[in-house]
């Protein structure tokens, strides 16, 4: 989630196919080498988030409303790698924009669009957790079929309407004191001011941020006074203790969902908050230029990683991507199958 691609310092050069740009900063054989391990992590990003979506679209088991709000998840994170990924790049490596300069404002609208919708839906599904675990007699009323389409429309659409001035490159008048930064004629050059920057970018990643460790922190206290409630019951009356079982069973289920939707929402803050902490500091010393675009890939990194985060925490997905990559999904009894 870039905001500007160079300094007055860069160098312009006649590069590829005539293009006048920044001149790159590798040789051929680095260009080679890090091209290479970019494009294995895009290729990385889309089918693993494709086996996510796969998984929930096809398993019956899986279709539950909690793993829906994931299944859009992984649609914004596979998004991040067909689309925002090889732009960044091609950005990054050849320092030159191969494209018409108002792509280069769609490019920048579509990964603040796809991040900021990444950023709402945590915000749902730690809602979801949230009602699950604090609220399990009345989820069935609170979280909804229709409550769940509303928040899926609004991760999309209010993520969409918030990056909008993306789209609007300001003039050099508008955007005082970002002027220095254009770089070469056919770099991508944007141009926008810090507040608006503060706006469509801090402002829903840290109100987020905070409210998902408010919900957190309460399922926290809550889940572990659960547990030890159905562990005192389990071992009290043996008419009770079926009943105890039972209930421990279906808690541990959805402790487990909350740990591992836990561990992703953990991993995008972690993933993403160098950014933030470096787009501010970027605004005012341009020198940190180089960490600011490493934080950036750090960030798209964690659309690579929720798929593994699924595989590691979660029993259920781990046995459907088993299925899936042993073949076994061509079964007549596949799509029925238990996770467990």
């Amino acid at each position: 989630m870039e905001n500007t691609t160079s300094t007055s310092a860069s160098k312009c050069v006649v590069s590829y196919y005539g293009l006048n740009c920044t001149k790159m900063d590798f040789s051929k054989s680095e260009t080679a080498l890090i091209v290479g391990i970019m494009s294995f992590f895009i290729a990385t990003t889309i089918l693993s988030n494709l086996l996510i979506i796969s998984a929930v679209a096809f398993f019956r088991q899986l279709q539950t409303r909690t793993n829906t709000l994931a299944l859009s998840l992984a649609v914004s994170d596979l998004l991040v790698g067909v689309v925002i990924m090889p732009l960044a790049m091609i950005k990054s490596v050849y320092k030159c924009w191969f494209y018409v300069q108002w792509f280069c404002n769609v490019q920048f609208f579509c990964d603040y669009w796809f991040t900021t919708a990444s950023v709402l839906h945590l915000s749902c599904i730690a809602y979801d957790r949230y009602v699950a675990i604090c609220d399990p007699l009345r989820y069935a009323q609170r979280v909804t079929r229709r409550t769940l389409t509303f928040m899926l429309l609004f991760c999309w659409i209010a993520s969409a309407i918030i990056s909008t001035p993306i789209l609007l490159s300001m003039s050099p008048t508008l955007a005082k004191g970002r002027i220095e930064m254009v770089g070469c004629p056919n770099d991508c050059r944007f141009l926008i001011s810090v507040g608006i920057l503060f706006t469509i970018g801090m402002v829903p990643y840290f109100t987020s941020v905070l409210l998902i460790m408010l919900m957190y922190g309460r399922i926290y206290h809550v889940a572990r006074s659960q547990a030890r409630k159905i562990g005192t019951q389990s071992h009290g009356l043996p008419g009770v203790s079926s009943e105890a079982t039972s209930r421990w069973a279906n808690m541990k289920r959805e402790h487990n969902a909350t740990k591992t939707l836990g561990s992703i929402i953990a991993a995008f803050i972690i993933s993403w908050l160098p950014f933030y902490i470096l787009a501010i500091v970027f605004t005012m010393y341009e020198d940190i230029f180089l960490p600011y675009k490493i934080s950036f890939w750090i960030g798209y990194m964690n659309s690579t990683i929720n798929p593994i985060l699924y595989a590691v925490f979660n029993k259920q997905f781990r046995h459907a991507f088993k299925t899936m990559l042993s073949f076994k999904v061509f079964s007549s009894t596949a799509r029925d199958k238990e996770m467990n």
